[in-house]
């Protein structure tokens, strides 16, 4: 095997499951480790200029209430992920990011400098773009990496 420094990107599907899977196979090589990224977009609340100041304190309560769940809701999928991981002998941490899926990725591999980016596919039309997803799809040509990708 050529690498030692995996980066495994979570999204919650089937696929991103599957990718998890497909490492527990594999066995580690040694002091191999795999950092498992989960990227949460955040819920962001347009300006409102004309809205009350009350309404406003609202829906802003609100959209920080949403974020804190999906960090938290990431927090325990990655977490999961990283303990399968370490069970199947790989050293593993579990991340969560805040931002645009492929940067964060991205700024995750360079960070670790990991020899290779996994990812699940996405969907299941025909198109290169539905069967692997935009993020997998974009992954392929701008990772300064190799990238496996798990259908």
């Amino acid at each position: 095997m050529g690498f030692r420094r995996v980066v495994l990107g979570m999204d919650g599907s089937a696929h991103s499951r599957r990718a998890v899977a497909f490492l527990t196979r594999m066995k580690p090589p040694r002091s191999g480790r795999v950092t498992v990224v989960r990227v949460v977009e955040p819920v962001r609340v347009p300006a409102m200029p004309l809205v009350p100041a009350a309404m406003r304190a609202q829906i802003v309560g609100q959209a920080d209430a949403t974020n804190r769940s999906l960090v938290a809701a990431a927090r325990r999928q990655v977490e999961a992920a990283a303990a399968t991981l370490a069970q199947a002998g790989w050293r593993s941490r579990a991340v969560v990011r805040s931002g645009v899926p492929l940067a964060e990725l991205l700024s995750a591999v360079r960070a670790d400098r990991a020899d290779v980016l996994v990812l699940g596919a996405r969907g299941a039309g025909a198109v290169t773009h539905f069967l692997l997803g935009s993020v997998a799809e974009a992954a392929l040509k701008h990772a300064p990496v190799e990238v496996l990708i798990v259908k």
